[in-house]
Formats: structure tokens, sequence, C-alpha cells
């Protein structure tokens, strides 16, 4: 009975995931064409912060009470997911276009994020301290990082649509603005439910924090992701669905991992250096992938490279798991 409830439960929060979804997309979208805002920004600001509160409820949480591996696990594997999975998935269903911006800044941002965590992480090495902890004062640096992320963005990504491009029917501002609250809400709903009936299924079998983190918790969290990347690739909006994928990515770490480190320290254990490794490899495929072949985007043969990366670490992950 148990197992039925949660199997209920995931499949509700997928439902409310699609609704909230479609509804983030269409608000963005005309936000994006009412205020001659680019797509790309839309898609790296409020679709991104948006999608990415999943993931900031359970890490806040989890420091919290004192599940650290669990936190810490959630941010990592929630970036390779979005990478290697979502953004994957995505180009299996439709090729997916990477702006010039995003080849030459959002990527690399991401990159130096990554190394930045790592950086902030390693007090072993730097600082001969007994152990490494993602401290406050860690946590706002990660922070501040994504205000100075935001404004950059802002003030240097703001491309305006093309006025040669045929112009969509728009909502009235109030109603876009609508559409994204409901949807930014039907969103969060959505992956609490689908998480908490993921990780009581995972509790029954005996999974431990750290792979309940990496993998259950990291797919659920990251599935608003996956959804609203899908449903904008779809409708032809790539800038969206990469937008919403890279900016997440680095929201988790700025924004989620310095938030909750400000609430109480994350010891960073030795073997998330390996995750922390994988989560930077994601941004390197993907740029190395758009230089070759099909220049500038990501075809059905990338995407099946890269979702197959993820299942190889999934059951490298198992593995470990039981040994």
């Amino acid at each position: 009975m148990d197992i039925l409830l949660s199997l209920g439960a995931i499949i509700l929060g997928l439902a409310l995931l699609t609704v909230g979804g479609n509804l983030l997309v269409d608000g963005a979208v005309s936000v994006a064409k009412k205020w001659w805002v680019s797509e790309a920004i839309i898609g790296l600001t409020i679709v991104a912060i948006g999608t990415s509160m999943p993931e900031m409820i359970v890490s806040l949480l989890a420091a919290i009470s004192g599940s650290t591996e669990i936190a810490i696990g959630n941010v990592l594997g929630s970036n390779i997911a979005n990478i290697f999975l979502i953004l994957g998935l995505t180009a299996v269903i439709a090729p997916v276009a990477l702006s010039r911006s995003t080849r030459f800044f959002d990527l690399p941002v991401t990159i130096i994020v990554t190394l930045l965590l790592a950086l902030l992480a390693s007090d072993m090495f730097f600082d001969s301290a007994d152990q490494n902890i993602i401290g406050r004062i860690d946590g706002i640096i990660l922070f501040s990082g994504a205000v100075l992320f935001t404004l950059y963005a802002l003030k240097h990504n703001n491309l305006v649509p093309d006025e040669s491009e045929e112009v969509e029917v728009v909502q009235s501002p109030w109603k876009a603005a609508l559409y994204i609250v409901w949807g930014i809400g039907v969103l969060f709903v959505g992956g609490k439910i689908l998480v908490d009936g993921a990780v009581d299924l995972a509790k029954m079998a005996w999974l431990s924090e750290s792979i309940i983190g990496l993998t259950i918790v990291a797919i659920g969290t990251s599935a608003p992701e996956m959804v609203t990347s899908i449903v904008a690739a779809r409708r032809g909006k790539p800038d969206i669905a990469v937008g919403n994928v890279v900016g997440s990515n680095i929201m988790n770490i700025l924004v989620i991992l310095g938030v909750s480190a400000f609430i109480a320290p994350l010891p960073f254990l030795a073997s998330s250096y390996i995750d922390l490794l994988m989560a930077l490899m994601a941004s390197v495929v993907v740029l190395i992938l758009s230089f070759v072949w099909t220049r500038n985007r990501l075809e059905r043969r990338d995407g099946i490279i890269m979702v197959t990366i993820y299942i190889l670490y999934v059951a490298y992950l198992i593995a470990k798991e039981l040994q």
C-alpha cells in the first residue's frame, strides 16, 4: 500500500510539473515579447530561478536537518542531470540551437562557478584544515556571485528579438505575470510531491542519503527543468530551453548552496569530488559537442551521447553503493 501511495505521488507530481511547465513558458515568452527582453535572459533568470525552487527547498530543509549529503548531492546531482539527462533528452526530441552568448558566456560561467565551488570546498588542501566545509563565508561568496552574474547578464545579454521575425500574439502583462506565478507555484508543489514519493521509495530500498541526493532527489527536483526545457524546445524556443538548464545550474551552486551554507555549514566529503568533476565535465562536453558535426547546436546524436553518459554515471553510483 505504501508503495502504491508513493507511486501515486510521483505520477501526480509529474502531472503538476507538466501543467506548471506550460504555464511558465507561456508567461515567460509573453514577457519577453511584450517588454522586448530576450528569451535568453528570461530563461536565465525567471525560468531558471522558478524551476530551481524544488532544489532550494530540498537543500535548505536538508541543511537545517543536518542531512548535508542530501543538500550537496541534490545540487551536484541536479546539475549533472540538467545537462546530461535533460538537455540530452531535449536534443533527442528536437535539435537545440546554442546561441553565441550561451557558448561564449553562459557555459564558461558554469565551468568557472563549478571550479569556484571546488576551491571553496578544499579547506584540507589549501588551509590544512581537519575537514572540508562549505562555511558561511563561502556561502556569502557564492551568493554574491549570483548577484554579479544576474546584473552582468541583464546588462550584456539583453538582446531584443529580431524585428524581422513574426511577432507572436502575447498576453497582457498582468496575465503573463499571473501565468509565471502560477507556473512557478505549480512546479514547486509538483516537484515537492514527486520528491517526497521518490524518497519514500528509496528508503524502502535501503539506499544511502548520498545516492538518494545524487539520483532520485536530483532527478526529482530537476523534473521542472526537464518539463520546461522540453516544452520550450518543442515550441521552437531554444533560448528558453537552454537558458533554463544553464541558468539553473549556475543558480543551484551560487544561490542554493550559498544560502544553505550560510544557514548551516556543509561538510564536503571526499567522494563528492567525483560528482563535482562530473558536473564540470557536463558543461565541457556540451561546449565540445556544439563545435563538432553541426556547429552551434545539439543534434539528436549529441543528445544520445549525453543521455548515455548519464546512464553510465548512474550505473557507477549504483555499483559503488552495492560494494
